[in-house]
């Protein structure tokens, strides 16, 4: 598919009054994108753990995060978080700045989108004087983990991810601001 024009987007901080539309918004991103390789199941038990409008409620109050959310014609279609919460000991740096999500809907993938929102990450990063950018990313997720390459970013360890009753390995990768 060709690339939008960036003029298609319209880019917003996120609120308090998006809970509910990024609750939806990230667990129907994520079903998109894992529900294939996992057990229904599981994904059902995830779910609650991590997308409903009240933990977004308390994500969008949190002073060390923000929200950047992307709307094509009035409908959200992608968004991402991030934080300036302290990191994990395997990430380097003395100011880390986290990619926490970086979510698109499966149709919007491979048009660009994507690469403007890591694009717009790096600069937000570098406009807060960062010294280290950081994400968590799935090891089986390996076109991601390819996206993530191509902006510089490497391995810088593992941790255990649990969804629903599976024990998930996913990797931290990190790069210089």
């Amino acid at each position: 598919m060709p690339a939008l024009p960036s003029n298609q987007f319209t880019f917003r901080p996120g609120t308090a009054a998006d809970a509910r539309l990024l609750a939806d918004l990230g667990w129907r991103t994520f079903d998109e994108t894992f529900a294939a390789y996992n057990r229904p199941e599981d994904m059902a038990a995830f779910q609650p753990t991590m997308y409903t409008p009240e933990l977004q409620a308390a994500e969008l109050a949190d002073p060390d995060t923000e929200f950047l959310i992307v709307e094509s014609e009035g409908e959200a279609v992608a968004y991402v978080k991030w934080s300036t919460s302290p990191a994990p000991s395997e990430i380097s740096g003395k100011k880390p700045f986290q990619i926490s999500r970086l979510y698109l809907l499966q149709a919007w993938t491979g048009r660009g989108l994507g690469d403007t929102l890591m694009k717009m990450s790096l600069e937000r990063a570098q406009q807060k004087g960062h010294d280290v950018v950081w994400l968590t990313v799935w090891e089986s997720n390996e076109r991601a983990i390819r996206f993530y390459q191509k902006y510089g970013f490497r391995e810088a360890g593992e941790l255990t991810f649990v969804l629903g009753e599976d024990v998930q390995r996913d990797l931290y990768m990190q790069r210089e601001v």
